[in-house]
């Protein structure tokens, strides 16, 4: 099971040293990739509700927010092992072109390190501010998928229902054969089957293992619904790190008998400096990783203790 690390997107944090300090910490430390999440305006109305925290938004308008492919390009430059991840990138507020540029290149410029795990969005004042449609996300979101797909296979493609636009020609093709792993986020039924129908993988949010088995085991079943071999499709999920080494040591354990492939975890709560973020990451390496079996240890440390 690989792990990965939230990097410091708001807040005093969310600087170049800031960001660059976790990332190599994490880099230096054995974990597997770092990793950003979404939001490019912060609606100063919103009658919407955040699906994944009962108290709300982590962040605050005051606090600003990185943009998430921009921040993986500092770390990329920065870094020479470490994965590049989103969770999530909301595809249905940014045009497909665009993006699978932006995604391609951001592949070849750090040499195939990227996944991309994304999702259809919940924030509608946010979708009307960037003047994405909230209604049809769905649909749209499903051909921009297959549009990614053909764009970083062939380096070329049309669009031909929610977005028109004769053939053109995208390239350079990223690094990594067909693209990067298109993880599909969301625990609703909606997701799931998009995970199987569409995706390279389930990316789920949650600690609760029983909700994260059934929803393995709902993309596996549609997966073989649609002729796919189920054991082609990754799953992962963001969390928190536990209170203390034993208990994030545990966590881990469970959520490893319940099939995840990766976990993200989210280190020192919402408002933690990276200073703070770089000492878990020190304690987990130190801690927790050694008393892992191999096969849950964090990939790619280059001594096998992190």
């Amino acid at each position: 099971m690989k792990i990965g690390i939230h990097l410091p997107q708001w807040g005093p944090s969310a600087s170049r040293v800031g960001v660059l300090d976790v990332a190599r910490t994490a880099e230096s430390a054995g974990f597997d990739s770092v990793w950003v999440a979404d939001h490019i305006v912060y609606p100063s109305k919103s009658a919407s509700t955040y699906p994944y925290r009962s108290a709300g938004l982590p962040f605050t308008a005051e606090d600003g927010f990185l943009e998430a492919l921009t921040t993986l390009a500092v770390v990329a430059g920065a870094t020479e092992r470490i994965g590049l991840g989103t969770s999530v990138l909301v595809l249905p507020m940014r045009e497909p072109l665009l993006a699978a540029k932006t995604i391609a290149s951001l592949d070849v410029l750090s040499e195939g390190r990227v996944s991309i795990a994304v999702g259809a969005g919940w924030w509608r004042e946010e979708f009307a501010a960037v003047g994405a449609p909230f209604a049809g996300r769905g649909e749209r979101f499903d051909e921009q998928l297959r549009l990614l797909r053909r764009l970083w296979t062939t380096g070329a493609g049309s669009g031909e229902r929610e977005y028109r636009f004769d053939e053109v020609t995208c390239r350079p093709l990223p690094v990594q054969s067909g693209g990067p792993r298109l993880w599909i986020g969301g625990t609703g039924p909606v997701s799931l089957r998009r995970a199987a129908r569409l995706g390279d993988g389930w990316h789920a949010v949650g600690r609760d293992i029983d909700a994260l088995v059934r929803g393995r085991q709902e993309v596996e079943r549609l997966a073989r619904e649609y002729g796919r071999d189920p054991n082609t499709l990754a799953m992962s999920t963001s969390t928190g790190l536990g209170r203390s080494p034993a208990h994030t040591h545990e966590r881990l354990l469970a959520l490893r008998q319940a099939g995840l492939d990766q976990v993200v975890v989210n280190a020192g709560g919402p408002d933690a400096s990276a200073s703070t973020i770089c000492r878990e990451i020190e304690v987990f390496a130190s801690k927790v990783s050694p008393a892992l079996a191999p096969e849950a240890a964090i990939s790619g440390s280059p001594e096998g203790a992190a």
